[in-house]
């Protein structure tokens, strides 16, 4: 009997509104095994496409998480400064002013920028999972298949 490669699975984290998927063997049922060397590279580009889709998850989250920050700060700025403003003080009420400008900068990019990026980061990570379950999630590679597959893997980026 030929010796088999476990294929790896893709770390399922995210995000938006995500469901739980439970997925089970029966007892008796063994998981298919990819012989064929093309078969296996497409799964193993798969994956390269899951993990790389994951990292600009992460860039995504990091951008998002900074906008949010900034937008927080800004507002807690806004809501301490009002009570101060003198009505007046030209310049008080011009500064007070600015800032609120700057909040609203920080809301404008945090609401069309960075959420909108972040989401649809989300999706398409989401989406390369789907593909890569339905097409490889609990397969294994045959060696020989896994052997020739990364001898000359060139995957689409």
């Amino acid at each position: 009997m030929k010796k088999t490669t476990r294929a790896g699975l893709p770390f399922l984290a995210v995000a938006i509104g995500a469901a739980a998927v439970t997925f089970s063997w029966p007892a008796a049922a063994q998981p298919a095994v990819l012989t064929s060397p093309s078969d296996v590279a497409a799964c193993l580009c798969r994956d390269q496409s899951v993990n790389a889709l994951k990292a600009d998850v992460a860039r995504q989250q990091t951008a998002y998480d900074n906008a949010q920050k900034e937008f927080q700060q800004l507002n807690a700025q806004v809501e301490a400064q009002y009570p101060q403003v003198n009505v007046n003080d030209s310049g008080s009420i011009n500064a007070y002013r600015q800032l609120l400008q700057q909040r609203d900068a920080a809301g404008a990019r945090l609401t069309n920028q960075a959420s909108p990026a972040y989401s649809a980061a989300v999706d398409r990570y989401n989406q390369a999972v789907q593909g890569y379950m339905s097409q490889c999630g609990g397969k294994s590679y045959e060696a020989s298949a896994l052997a020739a597959a990364q001898q000359n893997l060139s995957c689409p980026r």
